[in-house]
């Protein structure tokens, strides 16, 4: 059976939990081939006022993009659903003993941040993803823990990060770009460990 890992991403209107979804982005890879499969990006309507001016400008935030293109999050939530619906590969069984299927989300710094808000945007629906989601920034911790005799980058964001391993990160903080350097990061560690 081939199994997928899907890497996503929101971006937001700041990093407290009251602050605005603006944009949600994800990438499916076959863990066999380790190739991109199929991408999906969405721009999330929001009142302006309920956001940090500053992540706005950070997150390439521009109302005449957003005015043409955002959609109500409940939509975008179902669009994103449905896409992701065919990459459920991991097999789950109920306490009632009813067999069925969730998908693996992955993405940098997703167990602090974007998972409890990709669960929160779900609400009362099943929430089709595991909980044990791989969380690059946890993969780049062991990475250098585990080679004390590597030089750890001072920060750890993700841009920083891709150009350590020489990964131009481009554009940053876009939610479909940052999925894709996601993925070229587990890449590079896993080339670096010879994996």
């Amino acid at each position: 059976m081939t199994t997928y890992t899907i890497y996503g991403d929101l971006e937001t209107g700041g990093v407290l939990p009251h602050h605005p979804n603006i944009q949600l982005a994800a990438i499916v890879v076959d863990d066999q081939t380790d190739v991109e499969v199929s991408s999906f990006e969405r721009k999330i309507q929001f009142s302006e006022g309920d956001a940090d001016p500053e992540a706005l400008a950070l997150n390439h935030y521009d109302r005449a993009v957003w005015q043409a293109e955002a959609q109500p999050a409940g939509k975008v939530v179902a669009l994103f659903d449905s896409w992701a619906a065919p990459y459920r590969s991991i097999e789950m069984v109920s306490k009632t003993g009813k067999p069925y299927k969730v998908a693996a989300l992955a993405g940098h710094n997703i167990i602090s941040f974007d998972l409890a808000r990709f669960r929160a945007m779900y609400g009362d629906r099943f929430f089709p993803f595991s909980y044990m989601a791989p969380d690059t920034l946890q993969l780049v911790l062991w990475h250098f823990k585990l080679r004390p005799n590597l030089k750890r980058p001072e920060k750890l964001k993700l841009s920083v990060l891709a150009e350590h391993f020489g990964i131009p990160a481009g554009d940053a903080h876009d939610a479909l770009a940052d999925v894709r350097l996601c993925h070229q990061v587990v890449r590079a560690v896993k080339a670096a460990q010879g994996v």
